[in-house]
């Protein structure tokens, strides 16, 4: 199929124009954070070599622990839709793209039928032949159909960008999305397990109060103490008992979670009998705060959507220019007559169109404002994102502190009472103590184990927090 000089002189017209002028005469620059990094975390310990977080809790020494992660991290329903929408925001991108090329299809129609001339047929001779009937028509028409806008001042790049931000924007909530389901389930197996501890230290107490109460009874027999002392070990009974139920509860709640979290109906919660192998490790090393933030799926999130609304500025301000079309038909076709000789050809047709907005109400100016304004609302959540991500490692480096601090004082405390326990029943078998003493000293030993339990529980969260915080629990692989 050739061309004819016009058509040719007007796609190369075209074509040049579209090359001379390859991108948008506005510059449009990304406005700078307001926040400015500080060079280290204060609370974080002095390390020269960051810590690995990718897969944090095997650290832990737990297989229990591990896999309970791994089955969250294969069947939870949240990450299957974050995975979904991972799936939906790179369609959305291969359309974006779609914009940039041009439109070709194919085009094809047959036609047939007689034609109700008006007496082509005189009327004598169609009385002398009945059979006779009107001349019939039929014909194709076949063809090849392209258009394309060609991109001139970038606007349709930019919005392909746009969109290429918004697929890494749903790629970082599946990141984070994995980072929040290990933190859980790690976090409700710490918890269960030290309600656990909790639970037969309770158990331990109020058996030792009730050896306590048998002890004074007889006492009391023997007018050797009095009933406002019964009354008072019985009440320190009832407390003690009336708190297992909220244990139980609470323990029950995790392990119900943990099911939940891993796919599976509350029915199915994981049998958590076996002791506990966890070792909570050494707080994670860490390396600048940039580098962290980097890191951290919701800081990239917000980052990626930043960047899609300076894209989309970009693309609004290109409503205000030129917009050229090309348009082009080439076919193939045939009509024909009953006694009339057919018609057939091939030939093509080009058209270039422009567009120019010229008055609009101040719609297109309407639309770049709002455009800049959703820029100016990104880069605000950003800020805010920066500055709680950064609060969330130096809190969850203090509250691991912290929590170590008190275990080593928790620890001497239940080191001097057990010797303390150790020293009454000797002065007990010695005549020197009484047994009231030596099982008073039993109990505030378990009180001192309770706090510890409680501490070190606390402790344990408070590492699961520090990984999260630090954006762990998450692959730079590419997701599916």
């Amino acid at each position: 199929m050739s061309f004819s000089a016009p058509t040719a002189r007007l796609l190369l017209t075209t074509l040049l124009c579209s090359g001379a002028v390859a991108c948008s005469p506005f510059k449009t620059e990304m406005p700078p954070s307001q926040v400015t990094l500080p060079a280290q975390f204060t609370a974080a310990p002095a390390s020269t070599e960051a810590t690995d977080l990718t897969t944090w809790w095997t650290a832990w020494q737990d297989p229990l622990l591990t896999r309970l992660i791994q089955q969250a991290l294969a069947a939870n329903p949240e990450i299957r839709v974050a995975q979904a929408r991972v799936q939906e925001s790179r369609a959305y991108t291969t359309m974006a793209k779609s914009a940039l090329y041009p439109t070709l299809g194919a085009t094809a129609g047959m036609m047939g039928g007689g034609m109700d001339w008006r007496h082509p047929v005189p009327p004598l001779l169609k009385m002398a032949e009945p059979n006779i009937q009107d001349p019939a028509t039929d014909g194709h028409l076949a063809g090849i159909t392209m258009a394309w806008e060609p991109d001139i001042w970038g606007g349709n790049r930019a919005r392909a960008r746009g969109a290429k931000q918004m697929a890494l924007a749903s790629e970082d909530v599946l990141h984070g999305t994995h980072m929040a389901i290990a933190a859980d389930v790690a976090a409700n197996y710490v918890t269960a397990r030290g309600l656990q501890q909790r639970i037969a230290l309770l158990d331990q107490s109020v058996s030792t109060l009730q050896s306590l109460l048998h002890y004074a009874s007889a006492r009391f027999d023997a007018g050797q103490t009095t009933q406002a002392d019964l009354e008072t070990i019985r009440g320190q009974i009832a407390a003690a008992q009336a708190q297992r139920p909220l244990l139980v509860a609470a323990l029950d709640a995790c392990r119900h979670r943990l099911a939940i979290l891993s796919g599976q109906p509350p029915e199915q919660a994981p049998d958590l009998s076996a002791p506990a192998q966890y070792r909570v490790p050494a707080p994670p090393m860490t390396e600048l705060p940039s580098t962290v933030l980097e890191r951290r799926p919701d800081v990239r999130l917000e980052k990626h959507l930043l960047d899609a609304n300076l894209q989309r500025l970009i693309s609004t301000k290109t409503d205000l220019l030129p917009r050229f079309g090309l348009e082009f038909f080439g076919g193939d076709g045939r009509l024909r007559f009953d006694g009339i000789p057919g018609v057939s050809g091939s030939g093509g047709l080009m058209a270039v169109n422009a567009y120019l907005p010229i008055f609009n109400a101040g719609r297109i100016q309407a639309k770049i404002h709002a455009s800049d304004a959703q820029l100016q609302q990104a880069l605000a959540t950003y800020d805010q994102t920066v500055l709680t991500a950064l609060a969330e490692v130096e809190d969850a480096y203090e509250n691991r502190s912290s929590a170590d601090q008190s275990i080593t004082s928790l620890t001497a405390e239940v080191s001097a009472l057990s010797q303390a326990a150790t020293q009454a029943r000797g002065l007990y078998e010695g005549g020197r103590f009484t047994m009231q003493d030596v099982l008073t000293t039993r109990i505030k030993k378990i009180a001192a184990q309770d706090d510890l339990a409680t501490a070190q529980t606390r402790q344990a969260l408070a590492t699961v927090q520090l990984a999260r915080a630090l954006g762990g629990g998450w692959s730079n692989q590419p997701p599916s």
